[in-house]
């Protein structure tokens, strides 16, 4: 019960630290989003987006091994195997640099091709997109190369550092964006620059930190065969489902620009900003119980590993859903403000994307879970149908002349519901995760409050529009959700766990 305790503090002081960093990137990405839209101008923003989204096709290869090393290094933190954490890291390193050999020479041949003959770009602008795609190339060489440091601080849950590193970040991209229009060059080019030379800086940062704090980091080119087909293995089907998932939405964006040009991949990618800042919120909850449902699988401790998956699920969507359903009401107030010039079909872009979000953030612990086990292949290959399906949908729609942000439609349905199912069949089948219980516990909680919240949101967004809508939905929904979230989504348990904290820090004041 001692361990269980020290355990569920030690989640709570991450949890703290992320949300602080949660809080300043969010705010901070936003701001450089209207910066770049001001400084690059609408179409060299959509082209910078359509552009870099030939490089993020690659981003499956970064997800899979962030997933593979991450579990692997858990597993044997979690034994308390010092050895094999070495043999882990060194064998993850190794990977990385082969995989990033192999990705630059075919985003050379593949990707170059495909952004000269394929892409629509504006006349005059084709140089300056090459430019911005050979950087772009280096930025995600210099991300790639640092996941084996970055999953070594989330394994060790050194998430105080991974909290100051990230608003590190993000406040140099900051002074990128202002940067750029000082220069006297071309504001597309030297921005990819600047961002490549930022990316390497930040490498630096994790591999310096790691070696002066981990014994387990320091590099040895050692390539543990054992080791290697083991996370070859896992990374083989994690990158299978990678690939399906960043092939279907860049599919998407080139599709976009094909159909609709570069001013509609502008707006998806305000529209992306938008979810990534919301998702943030969840992940950083999510990231601080990474570990322990790691840990509580490879301890054997079935019974807490079934309640975090649970409680974790649960808490994401209360976490997510009042800044959703507030941004959702207010959407066009908040773009025009935010950016000045709104690119057409931002706000349904946004409305879209931060529906999934929610979904996203409510199953996001059965991603964990599922990669703990390490039998991951019927998963990967369920969703990645799931993906394919809503690419083709959305292709067929493209073909008939549906507006764009109707089809984006399909994804609440394909990426969002039928992966959640995916997510719970999934869990069944892996660790006998109870069903019933999760349906109860968690679902039915979240579909009761959604019940009460919808028609009130929905019946301010037809009343009012502008500052009179944001200035009433506020303290509205904001009242009415924690009082549903109270009595509806949380269990007695829980509320009598919330009432001690809030008595134990009313005594310590």
């Amino acid at each position: 019960m001692s361990s269980y305790t020290s355990e569920n503090k030690r989640i709570a002081r991450n949890t703290l630290a992320l949300y602080a960093r949660t809080i300043i990137v969010m705010l901070v990405s936003l701001y450089v989003s209207r910066v770049l839209l001001d400084k690059l101008g609408v179409d060299d923003y959509g082209i910078y987006n359509v552009v870099g989204s030939i490089v993020i096709l690659f981003s499956f290869l970064n997800t899979a091994l962030t997933a593979s090393s991450q579990r692997f290094l858990t597993v044997a933190l979690g034994e308390s195997d010092k050895p094999k954490m070495c043999k882990v890291f060194n064998t993850s390193v190794s990977i990385q640099i082969i995989l990033v050999v192999v990705s630059i020479l075919l985003l050379e041949l593949g990707g170059t091709w495909f952004l000269n003959n394929r892409l629509n770009i504006p006349d005059g602008r084709v140089d300056a997109a090459n430019y911005a795609f050979q950087f772009s190339i280096v930025t995600f060489a210099m991300n790639f190369i640092r996941v084996p440091y970055s999953a070594s601080v989330v394994a060790y849950e050194r998430l105080d550092f991974f909290a100051y590193a990230s608003i590190v970040d993000v406040l140099l991209k900051l002074g990128i964006a202002f940067m750029i229009g000082v220069t006297g060059f071309d504001r597309l080019v030297t921005y990819s620059f600047m961002l490549a030379f930022e990316s390497t800086v930040m490498l630096l940062v994790y591999v310096i930190f790691c070696l002066r704090t981990f014994d387990t980091c320091k590099y040895d080119a050692i390539l543990d065969r054992n080791i290697f087909r083991k996370m070859f293995l896992f990374s083989g089907w994690t990158l299978f489902g990678g690939f399906s998932n960043v092939a279907t939405q860049n599919g998407f964006l080139f599709m976009l620009n094909m159909f609709c040009g570069v001013v509609a991949n502008a707006a998806m990618g305000i529209a992306n900003q938008v979810m990534t800042a919301l998702v943030t919120f969840a992940a950083s909850f999510q990231t601080s119980f990474q570990p322990q449902i790691v840990k509580s699988y490879a301890q054997g401790e079935n019974s807490r590993l079934h309640s975090l998956i649970n409680s974790t699920s649960k808490f994401s969507f209360a976490l997510m859903f009042l800044p959703a359903c507030l941004l959702i009401i207010n959407i066009d107030w908040v773009l025009n403000i935010w950016l000045g010039t709104v690119p057409e079909n931002s706000g349904e872009f946004c409305q879209i994307l931060i529906v999934c979000s929610i979904i996203d953030a409510v199953t996001g612990p059965f991603y964990c879970a599922i990669m703990a086990t390490g039998r991951i292949a019927k998963y990967q290959i369920l969703i990645s149908i799931s993906f394919l399906l809503d690419l083709i949908v959305s292709f067929v729609l493209f073909h008939v002349g549906v507006e764009p942000y109707l089809i984006l439609m399909s994804r609440i349905l394909t990426r969002g519901v039928l992966n959640a199912l995916i997510g719970i069949y999934s869990l069944k089948s892996l660790i006998g995760h109870d069903v019933m219980e999760y349906f109860k516990k968690t679902v039915v909680p979240i579909l009761s409050l959604l019940v009460f919240m919808i028609p009130v949101s929905y019946g301010l967004y037809i009343q009012f529009d502008g500052l009179r809508l944001l200035l009433i939905s506020v303290p509205v929904v904001s009242v009415i959700f924690l009082f549903t979230c109270y009595y509806i989504l949380f269990a007695s348990s829980e509320r009598e766990y919330i009432k001690s904290f809030i008595n134990k820090r009313i005594r310590r004041e």
